[in-house]
């Protein structure tokens, strides 16, 4: 068992040794940037006025609200976009 771990050791140090010793990067290498992810607020309140809409989004659902602002913030919280508000007429 020996006579196999030795060899197989070295060809391990030695790539190793290859990656850590090896050139510098090219000063006109572009070091990677950091994609940094944009935080949306979602406003926080609403008008409590009633004017009922039913609103289909960007993931196929289909749900009610008491009016579109509702709509907006419940788009903006799940990260959905809205494709179409109607009122429902009472």
């Amino acid at each position: 068992m020996r006579k196999l771990v030795a060899p197989f050791a070295t060809l391990l140090l030695t790539g190793a040794a290859g990656l850590a010793f090896g050139a510098p990067a090219p000063a006109h290498a572009a070091a990677p940037t950091a994609v940094v992810p944009v935080i949306q607020e979602c406003p926080g309140f609403c008008p409590t006025y009633y004017e009922p809409v039913v609103c289909l989004f960007s993931n196929g659902s289909t749900v009610w609200f008491s009016n579109e602002c509702f709509a907006e913030v419940y788009a903006c919280n799940h990260s959905l976009s809205i494709l179409r508000c109607a009122r429902v007429r009472g």
